[in-house]
């Protein structure tokens, strides 16, 4: 047993804190551990004398490579052994972070960029030599990197020794893990020694990036520590301290949550209370227990494994129904598809089996085989439900009959059937039906007696008098439910009429029926389409308009079975947990094992009573009238195996939902209009992510990083195979493949691990539920876009759907690509990592947090498993490890499934955020893949911790490292540098972007900057923008000389802004209402949707235009930009030309080419680019703007009776004080242009050609304040307030703001002007300004100043940001921006 250490601990002396300056003796010798020994100067002394030893070992060791390996000699080991005596002699042992990493840099460090300065310096000279002087090219500098990062590796490569480290070394995989040298010798051993060397070399070439040897020492100063930390029992203790508090903070939540929901109110404070509701409404399963929770999550895959297998079969049927009509000749009696169809659904209801056996021989024989295994699906899925928990509890009676006789008796002949009278509110029988409908009633007189008599028992209107009885030949009998009514000979046309009236009468007020509101069970047995199933004639369905489509009927069929037994194993694994589980048995009670008495205690606590004869129905009540016995049945044994149990109020809310009564004027009202508001919603981001091909690509392309960042690497290493998950993949997209990959799909499906892409999920139900508040939900995508009345609506629907599925197929299936891969790889990684474990330690391992009841499921799992081992230890191992490779997938990668809190639920329904669930995933699976590290690396088998450090620098690599690599190597061969890119960011990018991270491409002759946003193709970045953009604000309230306050607000209001920013930003939908309403006609970014001197037609014509293509599809070939229908970029790219109809450059002067366009559509990366002359234009016009509006705020008095003196001085300082900040502001822009090489000359061109003046004192970097103008003087003289100005105060601050600097890190006064509180603004005559002795302006920066209202700030439009192309990665932000596509 290990002692879990806890290195935050420093009350016990058997505890080791890393973080402290230890004594060796604190620290066992074994360990050997400690950070540094002695002094810190002492440990960098060792260190720096350690590395220049290590430079000689290297050398002459390189020196006798040569030697053994011509030789077959040792002299390599004599180098080392050397070095190694003379360290010894020395007393050297640097250790830890300060030691080690100070020998790595005397090592490593000094001499790399030593050398790679000279090599660099060299290149220069020669470029020089060669007459080149001007700019290099980006050819140029990507040579001068290579030949400076290949300069380093080699020096690495010379200078290494036996027993380095590497990266590969540290995760135990990868193509520089170095070999074991011990047991080698001679010419075998210089060999290993040389290929080491040369990893080491090519592991630095790789990291080393620009920064080279700088970047490779902390790498290999990491790769050290991680040696001393992370292979060590350090590692371990630190990791299990670590985990452990974290899982503390866990389990403290639980307890708290426990205790919300079993303790009396007067225990637990109010505080209490509202934190755990909050921290429940924030978890995707609330208050249930997590063994509950999982197994709720796992319901809709294993439906889906039915519904995939049905749609397989489906396939080939109508493979074989195409094959036999193509051979057989029209005509001649032979059947059609139609009649093919028939006689396949009438084999699949028929009872009798010498009938069904002559119907199935009718069939063509290749359409019989499918027909069987249609029977057979259903029959297998039957045997399943009559096998199920429910049906071993006879408890259930109607009639004095069991409802598990009634279900058996009916089963074999359910087949789900569709009536067109419960779906359309304005159905009308054919004239067919009808006379069908008659006929049946002429020939069956029990059928037309029993009609008659329920007419004759309702009757209050004396319609079947005496007179009426006597004519028709009818006679009237006391029966024991109430009179009944006789036929005589015959049925005439006329009781015929009376019968099919009935018949159809009761099934239409059936269908007008509405279900009241309440609380429904989300989950529940569907025991009524067993129990109230009646055997209707032929004749008589025809009469309700039965919807013949046995393809439908079959898959709806093996839908509402699977559901069943999926629930009843719910429940009954729930229930049973229950039973053996203390912890859950006390949250799920059995009521049917407790007296009447412990009930009401239970009752008493606030627990509810699920089922029971007086408790909770899993459904709701039909309004207007009473739930009948049946009704009451179903509701109640709705709940399965947990009908009777007692649960705390809470989990009875998880367990349920609140619904509206159907006729309801809030229901209406939300269906109606927030309902079609989010199908609306749900249709905008359906087109611009499934309908778009880019973002098909970037789905594909981006989900590469949720691999990566659990380590598993799909170019080297163990885990999971690309092949593998391509060919399952298209196997699960197209229906074809064989029994094995159906086999591995179904059971990774099983466990939940596929068909849970967190979009496409969260778009399906915002098209398919809507607001969901009724306890109706659609069905399907049909049925929630065109309703349930058929027609043209539902044809269409249908038709679209054919085009849609199989686009949704593909976005699903990328995003099943990675989680099968990662799947296998995490299989793979346990199975290696398990190897050397006993059994005992394997099942341990992996057994962790899994109930009982659970564990003996997975028992008989294996034993059930077709390809068993026969070994039934090893099966069951093998069981546990797929289970644990699921969990843990489902733990770290984005699953919808996950999603589901009703905190996440609620946004969903809300008319911002776009694909909230998204960014809600990274959140959580971003500190899963921690914790699952952190939980690896605590374990005491070596190879498992290992996996842990694998997972965790996976992480750091994926999210930090990679951006950070990506960026610096950007900077340094692209001829863009940081500052660049930060003026962009700071002056023109657009909101999006401000946290992003911008890789630049290069620059075009006329000055544009090329580059693409990495953020869009990293969906961890919502992890880190929100750093981002804190470091972005916190440099741009410096730049603009603001005090540590405003800096400070500036962070934080920018940093919550980012975190928040995919909740809580516009709809797409939400965000083109706005701009065509209260925006006025403008987009956020400024853009203009339409203009004030449209014509009215025009205008509305506009807005229309500019909403409805939010909806449009990306892959239609247009865009609406302004109102304004134009080609969209693939067209101006493919079909576009300089003279043609068709324009290959847009309006912004963006040259689109047919290579550029189809390159961007194959790899999901869009170039952007800015023009910083356009950029000039937009800012310059929005920033005059701005200023036209500060000038306002003096001229609206200027005109106003009862300004008086102060009011008139107060608005003058006012208007200067925010144009300071504006010129201020506009400077910056200026001087970002600078940074980013624009010449003062094309400055002064661009402000010349578009008409803008008033800037000379801004390009000098000096304020000028506004003038008193003729027009101010007149308006005040027309008011008869021009004795109240106060010229000369006005004049004083113009002369104390003039040619105040613009420049925020320039030195300026503190500006103060009298208090205005003090004036009186009524006063008529001239008030003297008092000026100080230092005379200062209003700084409206500074803190004292004159509270001003700061005007709306629009960001600036820009050549590449105005019209962005849709960006990938993070969807959120991906479907945003993909409508502004240019």
């Amino acid at each position: 047993m290990v002692d879990i250490i806890d290195p935050f601990k420093n009350a016990s002396s058997d505890i080791i804190d890393p973080f402290k300056s230890s004594s060796p003796s604190e620290v066992s010798e074994d360990d050997g551990k400690q950070f540094y020994d002695g002094t810190a100067i002492g440990e960098i002394g060792e260190g720096i004398v350690s590395g220049v030893i290590g430079i000689g070992e290297g050398l002459f060791g390189l020196g006798a490579l040569a030697v053994d390996v011509v030789a077959d000699t040792n002299y390599g080991d004599s180098v080392t052994e050397a070095a190694e005596a003379a360290r010894d002699a020395l007393g050297l042992d640097p250790e830890g972070i300060l030691g080690k990493g100070a020998e790595i840099i005397t090592q490593f460090v000094v001499p790399g960029v030593g050398v790679a300065s000279k090599v660099g310096k060299a290149a220069m000279a020669a470029r020089k030599l060669a007459g080149k002087t001007g700019a290099m090219t980006k050819a140029e500098r990507f040579s001068l990197a290579g030949k400076e990062l290949a300069a380093a590796g080699a020096v690495d490569a010379a200078v290494t020794t036996d027993g380095m480290t590497t990266v590969g070394d540290w995760v135990d995989m990868g193509p520089t893990q170095t070999s074991d040298l011990i047991g080698l010798s001679g010419r075998e051993k210089a060999l290993a020694r040389m290929g080491n060397k040369l990893k080491v070399g090519a592991e630095s070439a790789l990291l080393g990036g620009v920064a080279q040897g700088a970047l490779m020492g902390a790498g290999k100063a990491l790769g050290g520590a991680g040696k001393t930390i992370g292979q060590t029992k350090i590692g371990q203790v630190g990791a299990k301290a670590v985990n452990e508090k974290l899982d503390k903070v866990g389990r403290d939540i639980d307890s708290l949550l426990y205790r919300r929901m079993t303790e009396a109110p007067e225990n637990i404070s109010t505080l209490e209370r509202r934190t755990a509701d909050i921290i429940a409404f924030g978890r995707y399963r609330g208050y249930l227990p997590g063994q509950v929770a999982t197994k709720r999550e796992l319901l809709d895959g294993q439906v889906q494994i039915q519904v995939k297998k049905a749609d397989r079969i489906l396939k080939d049927l109508d493979s074989e129904i195409d094959t036999f009509i193509k051979k057989t000749p029209e005509g001649e009696g032979n059947l059609d598809r139609a009649g093919v169809m028939s006689k396949v659904e009438s084999y699949l209801t028929e009872a009798d089996a010498s009938v069904k056996a002559r119907v199935l021989s009718e069939l063509p024989r290749g359409v019989q085989q499918n027909a069987r295994r249609m029977r057979k699906h259903i029959d297998t899925l039957s045997d399943d439900v009559l096998k199920s928990n429910f049906l071993k509890e006879k408890k259930f009676t109607i009639d004095g009959k069991n409802i598990n006789d009634i279900i058996e008796q009916n089963i074999n002949t359910y087949l789900r059937r569709r009536y067109k009278i419960f779906e359309d509110s304005k159905y009308v029988p054919t004239e067919d039906s009808v006379k069908a409908a008659d006929s049946f009633f002429v020939g069956n007189i029990k059928a037309t007696e029993k009609e008659l008599t329920k007419m004759a028992r309702k009757d209050v209107d004396g319609v079947f008098s005496d007179d009426f009885l006597l004519k028709n030949g009818l006679t009237k009998e006391a029966g024991e439910d109430g009179i009944q009514i006789k036929v005589g000979a015959k049925v005439t046309p006329e009781l015929a009429k009376k019968a099919r009236e009935s018949f159809l009468s009761e099934y239409s007020i059936k269908a007008r029926e509405s279900l009241g509101g309440g609380r429904m069970a989300r989950d529940r047995l569907d025991t009524g389409m067993f129990m109230s199933r009646k055997d209707v004639p032929d004749e008589l369905r025809l009469l309700l308009g039965e919807i013949d489509d046995p393809r439908e009927a079959y898959l709806g069929t093996i839908a509402d079975l699977s559901q069943f037994t999926a629930v009843d194993d719910y429940f009954g694994t729930v229930a049973k947990m229950a039973r053996n589980n203390d912890g859950i048995g006390k949250l799920f009670r059995d009521g049917n094992s407790l007296s009447p008495l412990q009930q009401a205690g239970l009752r008493e606590r606030g627990y509810i009573k699920l089922g029971g004869e007086d408790g909770a129905s899993s459904g709701v009540q039909v309004v207007g009238r009473e739930t009948d016995a049946l009704e009451q049945l179903i509701g109640r044994s709705g709940w399965g195996e947990l009908d009777g149990f007692y649960v705390p109020a809470p989990i009875y809310k998880n367990l349920t939902r609140q619904v509206l009564a159907e006729d309801s004027i809030g229901a209406v009202g939300l269906q109606a209009l927030f309902g079609s508001f989010l199908k609306l919603k749900g249709i905008s981001q359906y087109s611009k992510t499934v309908l778009s091909p880019i973002t098909q690509v970037r789905n594909l392309t981006t989900a590469l990083a949720f691999a990566t960042a659990n380590g598993n690497i799909p170019i080297f290493g163990r885990g999971g195979s690309l092949k593998d998950s391509a060919q399952a993949v298209f196997a699960n997209i197209t229906n074809k493949g064989s029994d094995k990959v159906f086999d591995d799909l179904a059971d990774a499906q099983r466990r939940g691990v596929l068909g849970t892409n967190a979009e496409l999920r969260e778009i399906q139900d915002s098209l398919n539920k809507g607001i969901g508040v009724t306890a109706r939900d659609p069905k399907n995508f049909i049925e929630a876009v065109a309703g349930t009345g058929g027609g043209v609506r539902e044809k269409l629907a249908r038709s679209i759907g054919k085009v849609t599925k199989p686009l949704e197929a593909a976005y699903q299936g990328s995003d099943d690509f990675w989680k099968y891969f990662n799947y296998n790889a995490e299989q793979t990684h346990l199975r290696n990592a398990l190897k050397g474990s006993s059994i005992d330690e394997q099942v341990a391992y992996l057994s962790k947090g899994i109930d009982p009841i659970e564990s003996d499921s997975l028992f008989k799992n294996s034993v059930r498993s077709k390809g068993g081992t026969g070994d039934l230890n090893a099966d069951y191992v093998d069981e546990l490890i797929k289970n644990r490779a699921a969990q843990i997938v489902r733990d770290t990668v984005p699953n919808y499934n996950k999603a589901s809190s009703e905190l996440v639920q609620l946004g969903r329904r809300l008319p911002v955020g776009n694909f909230i669930s998204f960014p809600a995933e990274i959140y959580r699976t971003g500190f899963n893949i921690v914790k699952q590290g952190l939980d690896d690396m605590a374990s005491d088998i070596p190879a498992i911790q290992t996996r842990g450090r694998n997972r965790l620098l996976g992480f750091a690599t994926t999210t930090a490292v990679v951006p950070a690599a990506a960026l610096e190597i950007a900077y340094a061969t692209t001829g863009v540098g940081r500052e660049e890119m930060d003026a962009y960011k700071r002056s023109f990018a657009p909101r999006w972007e401000k946290g992003s991270v911008l890789l630049p491409l290069g620059k075009t002759e006329d000055g544009k900057i090329k580059y693409v946003n990495f953020s869009t193709s990293n969906p961890y970045d919502v992890l880190s923008r929100f750093t981002n953009r804190a470091i972005n604000e916190a440099d741009d309230a410096v730049k603009q000389g603001k005090d540590l306050g405003q800096v400070l607000e500036d962070v934080a209001l920018g940093t919550l802004s980012e975190v928040f920013e995919p909740f809580m930003s516009e709809a797409m939908l939400t965000e083109s209402l706005l701009d065509v309403t209260i925006r006025g006609g403008k987009t956020a970014t400024g853009a203009q949707v339409y203009s004030a001197s449209d014509s009215f037609g025009a205008r509305q014509g506009k807005k229309f235009a500019h909403v409805i293509d939010t909806l449009m599809p990306n892959v239609i070939p247009v865009n609406v930009s302004g109102g304004k229908i134009e080609p969209s970029r693939v067209v101006r790219g493919f079909f576009g030309s300089e003279d043609g109809m068709i324009s290959s450059v847009d309006k912004m002067g963006r040259e689109r080419n047919p290579l550029g366009e189809f390159a961007r559509q194959a790899t999901g990366v869009s170039i952007l680019e800015f023009d910083p002359k356009k950029g000039l234009e937009y800012g310059a016009y929005r920033l005059g703007q701005q200023q036209t509006d500060a000038k306002r705020k003096f001229n609206r008095v200027t005109d106003d009776f009862n300004a008086g003196t102060n009011t008139l001085t107060n608005a003058f300082q006012g208007a200067n004080n925010d144009k300071l900040r504006i010129d201020k502001e506009y400077y910056r822009m200026i001087q970002d242009l600078r940074d980013m090489g624009m010449s003062e000359s094309d400055i002064r061109r661009v402000l010349k050609k578009n008409n803008i003046g008033g800037v000379k004192g801004i390009m000098r970097g000096k304020f000028e304040p506004f003038k008193v103008t003729k027009k101010n003087r007149q308006e005040m003289r027309d008011a008869g307030i021009s004795d109240r100005f106060d010229n000369s105060a006005v004049i004083e601050i113009q002369r104390q703001m003039r040619n105040l600097s613009l420049d925020p890190a320039a030195a300026q006064p503190a500006p103060r002007i009298s208090d205005p509180s003090i004036v009186d603004p009524f006063k008529t005559g001239p008030s003297p300004v008092r000026v100080p002795s230092a005379p200062a302006i209003v700084d409206p920066f500074k803190q004292g100043s004159l509270p001003q209202p700061a005007p709306t700030i629009t960001q600036a439009s820009a050549t590449g940001p105005v019209n962005p192309a849709l960006l990938g990665g993070n969807p959120a932000e991906r479907a945003a921006n993909s409508f502004l596509q240019g």
